[in-house]
């Protein structure tokens, strides 16, 4: 009987506990704060993915909750989940219409997005329920600052300050609205009073140092900086401003040993593992760089930070390719990273995809107005395309602030240069010069610009200053045999340049440079005799097998370099040099399917050697090849030799064959640049793509630059014929 009895009493005890296990009988909100608080675990331990999944558990339960639908929100704009955020604050604000905070992050989405009608509805729906409130009051300073209402942006700052949630947190963004308004001492009086009042507060502190560096205090920024990691190591709002400003920080070595020490405490801290990694990047330390950054995303494999080191890494390796796919989603996910879209930029801009770096650069630049690099780089993009007006606009950005900034100096002095107004280029290097006496680049463009000019004693004497100060620049010497041909005199030339080979550093550079001046001459078997000794010491100059092929084709004697080369292949299968010079010939004589195979065989020894990559990718755009892996080739050969001016073209001929007018133009442009506006065919592509592009004045000027050149070059014909097509069209 009493066996009996226990069973029911099991069966009631089971009951109960699964009833507890399952949240039966549990309220609503019970359960619902279960798994808000499990969410909130995985927060801590940074398991994003996990914690979205306890909050959409929560929701299931009370789904007409505002304030867990705005917790969700902010996790999911963690993520980069701009769509679903957005819709999960409309919900939080649906369901409270009082809920300030959501109502707040709902305008900031709209503001980001540029919205300023529905911004400005949010604030009428803000100010319904509390005009005063802070979240009122700081969206609509936001909103008038975005209108350059900087004044009526401080006045509703202010009117914020009494009700701010971090004591002297409202008096930095007042700071940062003077700076905009360049009222530095106003700024720096604001940063200061914040600090006085919250010493704690890092994001003060940042931001008085960036006001400093931008100011040219360089000292003391840094000191701003160092006190405010110390006082608060674990603040992430530190994190990429010591990478982003500080590039050559004199105390590396206390902000490098306060993390390794921390470290030390905590074996697993993020946070010093990423400053960490910063420091080893901004001291170019890339394999240290590596292996804490591994670690990163070991623990934490979607870390946006991870991501973004990962790609700084891939840069410095010339993976550009790699690297761009990194920063793309880093800038997805961070819409306000000004460094992930500046190294986006660099990253576009070794790809040849100018359009999309200029777009990157810009953006960095509006995020962060007063960091120079983006500003720098934007200049040397335009430089490189051309647009001289806006390369000064940018380089006057930086100088407005930084008078002295020598980079933005030389580019102002490159851009009157191309804008044909030298004596204002001279001005300028000679500034830069007599300021860094020991500037290379200074003395080399002041060279340059005498030379445009004509002033050729002067000019001479100015290169041979930089050698002086830098005796194995190539660029130099070359520019001193450019001088004396251009004075008709070929033996000063040769003579200056056979004078330095002589313990050079750079044999072959320097051959290439006498067999291209023995070609200038039509000294054809003496240029073939120093282009070869060029490539026997290195096998990757591009641009040797192009005028070897040249001087064979000028001398018509292909049939015996073929048989030479076919030797040398012979006794050496995986002679590169060999292998390039018999498929250069090929290519002479209108054979690129045997040029393709000799091209073919360079890659199986080296995948990545870019002259092979570069013919063969050429050979496929122009023959009825693959055009896909054509832009492959071509990108890879890109990325090995980034300023090779020959691979520019090839890459552009290859967006040229694909419709890509834009790119195109960017890279001959570049190319055109680089030869200096020499290169007749070049010219002749760049022609093609503006004439494609219905830029039709400037297609006659490229086209007929290149037929001033007085060359006999392989489109000479199509050149004359794209000429004259433009009497019969419309202006």
């Amino acid at each position: 009987m009493k066996k009996w009895l226990i069973l029911p009493l099991l069966m009631v005890i089971v009951v109960v506990a699964a009833a507890y296990y399952l949240e039966i009988g549990a309220n609503t909100q019970t359960r619902r704060e279960r798994f808000v608080a499990k969410a909130k675990v995985h927060v801590t331990h940074n398991r994003l993915n996990e914690a979205i999944i306890e909050y959409k558990n929560a929701l299931k339960v009370d789904p007409a909750h505002a304030e867990t639908h705005y917790e969700l929100a902010l996790l999911l704009m963690k993520k980069g989940d701009v769509k679903n955020t957005y819709r999960e604050l409309v919900r939080a604000t649906d369901l409270d219409p009082k809920l300030s905070r959501a109502r707040y992050q709902l305008a900031v989405m709209n503001l980001i997005a540029k919205d300023l009608r529905r911004a400005r509805e949010d604030l009428v729906k803000l100010q319904q329920h509390d005009p005063n409130a802070y979240e009122a009051r700081y969206l609509a300073a936001q909103i008038a600052a975005l209108e350059n209402q900087p004044d009526r942006a401080i006045e509703e700052l202010l009117a914020a300050q009494p009700r701010e949630p971090v004591k002297g947190r409202t008096l930095v963004d007042i700071g940062r609205v003077q700076l905009s308004k360049r009222d530095f001492k106003a700024a720096e009086n604001s940063f200061r009073e914040a600090i006085a009042i919250n010493n704690k507060l890092a994001v003060a502190r940042v931001a008085l140092a960036q006001l400093l560096f931008i100011t040219g205090n360089e000292e003391k920024a840094e000191e701003e900086l160092l006190t405010a990691t110390k006082s608060d190591p674990e603040n992430e709002d530190l994190l990429h401003i010591l990478g982003s400003f500080y590039s050559r920080t004199r105390q590396t070595e206390e902000f490098e040993k306060l993390y390794q020490d921390m470290l030390k405490r905590k074996p697993n801290s993020l946070i010093a593992k990423k400053r960490l990694t910063e420091l080893a990047l901004t001291k170019a330390e890339f394999n240290k760089a590596r292996e804490l950054n591994e670690q990163i995303l070991k623990t934490a494999p979607e870390d946006v930070d991870g991501k973004y080191f990962r790609a700084r890494i891939y840069l410095s390796e010339h993976e550009a390719q790699k690297a761009a796919d990194d920063l793309m989603t880093v800038t997805r996910l961070s819409p306000r990273f000004a460094a992930g879209f500046y190294y986006l930029g660099q990253a576009q801009v070794r790809l040849g995809k100018t359009a999309e770096a200029k777009s990157s650069l810009t953006r960095a630049a509006e995020l962060m107005p007063h960091w120079p690099l983006p500003h720098l780089s934007l200049a040397q993009v335009h430089l490189g395309t051309g647009n001289n007006d806006l390369a000064l606009d940018e380089a006057h950005k930086v100088l407005k602030n930084q008078a002295k900034n020598a980079t933005a100096l030389m580019t102002s002095g490159a851009a009157w240069l191309k804008k044909g107004e030298p004596d204002k280029a001279i001005e300028i290097f000679k500034q830069v010069s007599v300021a860094n006496p020991n500037n290379v680049a200074a003395r080399f463009n002041l060279a340059s610009a005498y030379t445009a000019k004509k002033q050729y004693k002067e000019a001479l004497a100015q290169y041979e200053e930089v050698l002086k100060l830098a005796p194995h620049m190539l660029e130099a010497l070359g520019a001193i045999a450019q001088v004396h041909l251009a004075q008709g005199n070929a033996k000063a030339a040769l003579a200056r340049v056979e004078q330095a080979l002589n313990g050079s550093k750079n044999p072959a550079g320097v051959n290439q440079l006498l067999g291209q001046i023995s070609l200038s001459i039509k000294d054809y078997g003496k240029a073939i005799d120093y282009l070869e000794k060029a490539v026997s010491y290195k096998p990757e100059l591009t641009s040797a097998y192009y005028m070897i092929g040249n001087a064979y084709a000028a001398e018509k004697r292909f049939a015996a370099a073929l048989e030479q080369y076919r030797k040398v292949i012979a006794k050496n299968p995986k002679s590169i040099p060999a292998l390039m010079m018999a498929g250069t010939i090929y290519d002479r004589q209108k054979q690129p399917a045997k040029a393709n195979e000799f091209y073919q065989k360079v890659l199986e020894i080296d995948k990545n050697f870019a002259p092979a990559a570069n013919n063969l990718a050429w050979n496929y755009a122009e023959y009825g090849g693959n055009i896909d892996l054509a832009l492959t080739l071509a990108q890879r050969a890109r990325e090995a030799r980034a300023n090779d001016p020959i691979i520019a073209d090839t890459l552009g001929w290859i967006h040229f064959k694909k419709r890509s007018y834009g790119t195109a133009i960017s890279l001959f442009k570049e190319s055109t640049e680089k030869f200096k506006d020499q290169n007749p065919t070049v010219l002749y592509h760049l022609a093609l793509a503006h004439d494609k592009n219905g830029e039709e004045e400037l297609a006659r000027q490229s086209v007929k630059r290149a037929l001033s050149l007085n060359a006999d070059f392989p489109e000479l014909q199509q050149a004359t014929k794209l000429l004259a097509s433009f009497g019969g069209k419309q202006n």
